[in-house]
């Protein structure tokens, strides 16, 4: 089995020697597993970044699935957890066994990510996402066991002295004023990208959840500075970004203001948890969070 040097760096990031003693028992552990819950191990998907993501076959049935471990419960868990309480709009999770850390689900076909589109037809990325957003919201689930959205507040100071005063101080200020009504509060995906969203038949699906609750206008706020790898550089960023924002407002029932606010404050919270974990200032968030201070609304 083989895996990459990027995906072990995550691991030793995240769980130091823990992580470097999960990664040498890993093919016994999932062999382990395989054999528990009669699952033929098929291949590791190619791009790995802090969980092991696998296809394997169903034994009992011959279907392929999505097999998820990581080396604690504390992430992982929680993500299937949330997966499990929604019934459409999401990957459907088959099991989970916290006694390996993992859990198994749906293997979406084609899979392809949403970002395949977003060269093409950006305007149409951006109405699957808003229908995405409905989708999951139309589903009244319970919200025990996730945190709320005002408790991400500490990272700004992650900022301080990194970026220009009057911008942090308007995300702190905004940030405080939209976590502060609970009143409409949902669970949240809390990482609803491009790359979150895969297709499935002629549906599209959501995967990897963050968990938050809080404000249901929060979850605009990942996609405007995504896809990381492939943004559409062809065009105009301000273009782009008004552009994101024009449809978000038509395609969804939250106020424009509302929304503008929280695609700022996902991008500066973005940048802090890049300061966080990397010390350094991303350039293109940055830039991204000018561009949506200045747009007019």
């Amino acid at each position: 089995m083989q895996i990459s040097s990027a995906f072990i760096a995550n691991i030793q990031d995240i769980y130091k020697e823990a992580g470097l003693t999960w990664l040498k028992h890993l093919p016994a552990l999932l062999d382990r597993l395989c054999q528990k819950r009669g699952l033929r191990f098929l291949t590791a998907m190619p791009t790995l970044t802090y969980n092991f993501v696998g296809l394997v076959e169903v034994m009992a049935t011959k279907e392929t699935a999505i097999i998820k471990m990581a080396p604690t419960n504390e992430y992982v868990i929680k993500e299937a957890k949330w997966l499990e309480r929604f019934h459409e709009g999401v990957a459907k999770v088959f099991w989970i066994d916290e006694e390996h850390h993992a859990f198994l689900m749906e293997h979406l076909i084609p899979g392809k990510p949403l970002k395949t589109l977003v060269s093409s037809d950006d305007d149409q990325a951006t109405r699957i996402i808003c229908q995405t957003i409905r989708t999951i919201h139309a589903q009244k689930v319970e919200t025990k066991g996730y945190k709320h959205l005002s408790e991400l507040a500490h990272s700004f100071v992650a900022l301080e002295g990194r970026v220009e005063t009057s911008l942090l101080s308007q995300a702190k200020a905004w940030f405080a004023d939209l976590t502060q009504d609970k009143s409409q509060d949902v669970l949240l995906h809390g990482d609803l990208h491009h790359d979150n969203i895969l297709s499935s038949n002629t549906q599209w699906k959501a995967i990897d959840p963050h968990g938050y609750v809080g404000d249901p206008a929060f979850e605009v706020g990942p996609m405007i500075y995504n896809p990381g790898d492939c943004f559409p550089h062809e065009k105009d960023m301000t273009v782009i970004i008004e552009r994101r924002l024009k449809i978000l407002t038509e395609e969804l029932r939250f106020d424009a203001k509302r929304i503008k606010a929280w695609t700022f404050c996902m991008s500066m919270l973005s940048i802090a948890w890049t300061v966080e974990d990397h010390g350094d200032v991303p350039a293109f968030e940055l830039m991204v969070a000018n561009i949506i201070d200045k747009v007019k609304i």
